[in-house]
């Protein structure tokens, strides 16, 4: 296996993200899955039907904000599955205590890197030293990117949740409750053009996710 499939949810394609995805994963036999979706679908559905249309056994999962600097992805990211055979989702940020669901919530066990750009500004958010060659394991990961090894996992993306909040956290908790793990790798470097939003409907699809998993949690590795 030396191919990957890379899925974007979009309210727009646009061909300048679409060439820059490309030349970053700069594999030409890659599956590239762009769908666009202005709100009609939840992003839970949207990245299971990703899932379902990925012709390769490792789908990832990007936003469609992001600003690549690692070059030549797809044989690091293969190599992080072969290297770590019982792990099945493996992302750049994250938390190895989960308290609440707000995985930032304690900062003391948040791992990753993840580069942001924020106002014309670029910086790198350093949420634990870099692990090298290892991944570090967690018990949830944030959905900017998100890696995941369709044959290895027993849960998919929980559709209960509607719109572009917590597709990321329940995918995760409930993989690594039937002891699948979860990482973090410091090995793809990347900027963000987002800082996140906490909005009300973010609000809402917390307490819905903590009334739906609160018999796990607090969850610590």
């Amino acid at each position: 296996m030396d191919t990957i499939t890379i899925v974007c949810s979009t309210r727009s394609i646009k061909q300048k993200y679409v060439d820059h995805v490309r030349k970053f994963f700069s594999h030409p036999k890659n599956q590239y899955i762009f769908i666009e979706n202005n709100g009609d679908k939840s992003l839970t559905e949207v990245y299971n039907q990703g899932i379902q249309e990925s012709e390769n056994d490792i789908v990832v999962f990007i936003h469609d904000d992001l600003e690549f600097e690692t070059k030549n992805l797809t044989p690091k990211i293969i190599k992080l599955f072969n290297r770590n055979p019982e792990y099945g989702i493996i992302g750049l940020a994250g938390s190895d205590n989960l308290i609440s669901g707000q995985w930032w919530n304690d900062r003391e066990s948040m791992q990753g890197q993840v580069g942001h750009i924020n106002g014309g500004k670029r910086y790198m958010s350093k949420y634990s030293p870099s692990f090298g060659d290892d991944l570090k394991e967690v018990v949830v990961i944030d959905g900017l990117f998100m890696m995941v090894h369709k044959r290895r996992v027993k849960h998919l993306f929980n559709t209960e949740f509607d719109g572009f909040h917590f597709y990321d956290l329940p995918i995760c908790l409930m993989n690594y409750m039937e002891g699948i793990k979860i990482g973090v790798t410091t090995k793809i470097k990347l900027y963000h053009l987002s800082i996140g939003e906490v909005d009300k409907k973010w609000k809402k699809s917390k307490l819905f996710f903590e009334a739906l998993y609160e018999r796990y949690l607090p969850l610590k590795v």
